[in-house]
């Protein structure tokens, strides 16, 4: 029976793994807050007192200080592997913390050793001294291991807030745009009273009030961005040319911003939001020496509030 022998192609493989650990490990994978996190784990991992006295806060350390690096090898967000790295940073300040506790514990049980050994040698004082330095030192290691809790605690509220106000930004930031959008669909105009919509006269019929079908597409435009924008009320004014007497031209201003007030009620609009008013022959906008300057001059205005 003939011996097939594979050991070229284990070569082969062999090297085609260390080429590929070789290409891995040519990318530069970084990131400053990770790297004070490992230091600061690692001296922290070289501590016998830390590890013996804090081994689940120096696990829970190297579990963040691990997806910490995942993140960083994956290629996530800097603030994804800042993020686990300040956990991992963190909790290895705590472990620390809980080993200065437990090391002050040992030394105020060795002061009370020590004390006891002194009371039969009669030698009291002294031994009160040590484990009133003891006390007051596990105090203090009590106090800033607190502190650092406090500190960790606010670090992330601030994160969280600081999160939170880039989402609205956002938010606001999307909101202006669609409203910009809006308006310049509409057509309308600034001016000094805000935002301005003009209704020009092909709305009406002459002499009448009646909105004619074609101004439906109008005002369905303008209901719609009414609906979209619950914050925002109109103004509705009514404006006609010099053509016939100031009260026949007074009524019928009135008359056509009411009728345009109706048709947005009538789509869901609140009434509180819209109010109309007439203006007669006054405002010209054009001269009424001319059939083009009239035309100009019959008209509805929507003034839109809050842009």
């Amino acid at each position: 029976m003939k011996v097939i022998h594979f050991r070229p192609l284990r070569n082969a493989l062999a090297i085609a793994g260390i080429a590929a650990l070789a290409a891995c490990a040519s990318t530069p994978l970084t990131n400053p807050k990770l790297d004070e996190a490992r230091a600061a784990y690692d001296r922290a991992a070289a501590d016998a007192q830390v590890a013996r006295s804090a081994p689940m806060e120096l696990q829970r350390a190297q579990e963040s200080l691990q997806r910490a690096e995942s993140a960083l090898r994956a290629g996530d967000e800097a603030s994804t592997v800042e993020h686990f790295a300040y956990l991992a940073r963190q909790r290895t300040e705590s472990a620390m913390q809980t080993a200065g506790l437990a090391k002050a514990d040992e030394a105020v049980a060795q002061a009370r050793a020590q004390r006891d050994r002194i009371l039969i040698d009669a030698r009291g004082r002294e031994a009160d001294q040590q484990r009133a330095s003891a006390e007051k030192a596990r105090t203090e290691a009590q106090t800033a291991l607190k502190l650092a809790q406090q500190r960790a605690a606010a670090a992330e509220v601030a994160r969280q807030e600081a999160e939170a106000a880039r989402q609205q930004a956002i938010s606001a930031q999307s909101r202006a745009a669609k409203l910009e959008a809006q308006l310049a669909e509409m057509k309308a105009r600034k001016t000094d009273r805000g935002m301005v919509l003009t209704l020009g006269d092909v709305l009406f019929d002459t002499g009448r009030a009646e909105l004619k079908p074609g101004a439906m597409r109008t005002i369905e435009q303008l209901a719609t961005f009414m609906r979209e924008n619950p914050e925002r009320t109109v103004e509705i004014e009514g404006y006609t040319d010099s053509i016939g007497s100031d009260a026949f031209n007074q009524d019928l201003s009135e008359r056509r911003a009411r009728a345009v007030r109706t048709a947005l009620i009538d789509r869901g609009i609140d009434t509180r939001r819209v109010s109309a008013r007439g203006f007669g022959e006054s405002n010209p906008v054009a001269t009424n020496d001319t059939a083009a300057g009239r035309q100009q001059n019959r008209r509805v205005e929507v003034v839109i509030s809050g842009t």
